[in-house]
């Protein structure tokens, strides 16, 4: 029997011929990242086992995303230090001026790359396999990595996911991804390594294909992989310098389970909360009033939603009493829209736009109070998530949210595309 993408990625790391679902063992990997939001955390702890050295730093790579804006003395104490240990052990660092979304900036700079293993601090790193490479969060485990330069892991199961068929007009890849992650659930993917492959992704580049392995974390996945093809070694290339080899599975690759869906019938979605898998058609919810609108995220804030987001804001102004927030995920992003003149639309809209950050998604900037309501392309959706406990958040593509900041209530955005 082959096998799968992931297989390959953890035989190699791992120096073996070959790895088996559910055996335990150490893996090396190519590339680990950390955020100014645990970071800190992390020496802090070492510091306490008497640890100072940190292993393999020049595969590290620090971001300042998630408190950059932060007005918090102990947040810019952390930012201090960070730079003070980059410059001491040589790890690599994105800092203020330079920075975006941990999820997004090494994809920007080509640091990811196809066949490679990443291990992240947090949660969001499946994203990182929309260039066929894995990313896998450890959390707490990620001070192992630290200290001995590996990870132990339990090698995941693979669940194929053949996507068919191509997107209605109004339809982006964050309704797809929401769509399938709910029509998973965790009971198929808890635990696995999804991936994706199918004659679908002719339409889908490398934003929705980082938007659809980044909605498979809601239902609880190790990791998620798109089978590389020609757009992804087309993006890769221009990025990355020197030798990259796609790797994909192999045609008698063992998959967990095998499953298809077509896209083309599908409708724009809104999430409820208090769950990103919580999907309606938009239709549901139309009408409901908002206060705020955030277009933004490492899932919601790459080049496709802003351009969407444009489209539907281009000559329009947002409603009255509505905070419409715009974050683009990294610097390079942001400077893109700029020359596309996505910036211009924004402002003339009468939006908020910063750059580089979690912001709104966690809550560190413009923080939702009372019992307001907000419509984000955000990741998640509980109470509390953007600040105040009693408000309510709803998730959706960047133009269902441009949609519903103009006419001040959830709206569905097939009405502004003609």
């Amino acid at each position: 029997m082959g096998a799968t993408i992931a297989e390959k990625i953890l035989a190699r790391a791992g120096g073996v011929t070959r790895v088996t679902p559910g055996e335990i063992a150490w893996f090396t990997p190519d590339l680990t990242i950390a955020h100014d939001l645990n970071f800190p955390f992390y020496r802090k702890q070492m510091a306490e086992m008497g640890i100072d050295q940190i292993a393999n730093p020049e595969k590290l790579v620090l971001t300042i995303d998630h408190l950059p804006y932060s007005d918090r003395p102990e947040a810019h104490d952390n930012h201090r230090r960070m730079r003070e240990e980059a410059r001491r052990f040589g790890i690599r660092m994105y800092d203020l001026g330079r920075n975006g979304i941990s999820h997004n900036l090494p994809l920007d700079h080509g640091l990811v790359r196809p066949g490679t293993l990443v291990i992240t601090s947090d949660t969001r790193s499946p994203a990182l396999g929309c260039v066929g490479a894995l990313g896998i969060a450890l959390g707490a485990g990620f001070l192992v990595t630290m200290v001995t330069g590996r990870a132990w892991l339990r090698v995941p199961p693979t669940v194929r996911v053949n996507l068919t068929g191509r997107p209605q007009p109004g339809v982006y890849s964050r309704d797809i991804g929401e769509w399938v992650a709910a029509q998973l659930g965790p009971e198929a993917a808890d635990y696995r390594v999804v991936e994706f492959a199918g004659p679908a992704f002719e339409h889908l580049g490398l934003d929705a294909r980082h938007t659809l392995c980044n909605a498979m974390v809601d239902p609880g996945v190790k990791g998620a992989i798109v089978q590389p093809d020609a757009q992804t070694e087309g993006y890769v290339r221009e990025r990355v310098h020197g030798e990259c080899e796609l790797v994909t599975s192999d045609a008698d690759a063992g998959y967990e389970q095998v499953v298809s869906y077509d896209i083309s019938g599908l409708t724009p979605l809104v999430s409820l909360p208090p769950d990103p898998e919580n999907v309606r058609p938009v239709g549901e919810v139309a009408g409901r009033p908002i206060h705020q609108a955030f277009i933004g995220s490492c899932i919601g804030g790459k080049l496709e939603d802003l351009r969407a987001a444009a489209r539907v804001l281009r000559g329009r102004k947002v409603a009255d009493g509505v905070r419409l927030l715009v974050v683009p995920a990294t610097h390079e992003i942001h400077a893109q829209a700029e020359r596309e003149g996505l910036m211009r639309v924004f402002a003339e809209a009468n939006a908020y736009v910063a750059v580089g950050a979690c912001g709104p998604c966690y809550g560190s900037l413009a923080p939702l109070v009372g019992e307001q309501t907000c419509i984000s392309t955000g990741t998640r959706n509980e109470p509390g998530r953007m600040g105040s406990r009693t408000a309510t958040i709803y998730l959706a593509s960047a133009a269902t949210v441009a949609a519903s900041a103009v006419m001040g209530a959830i709206t569905d955005p097939r009405e502004f595309l003609g």
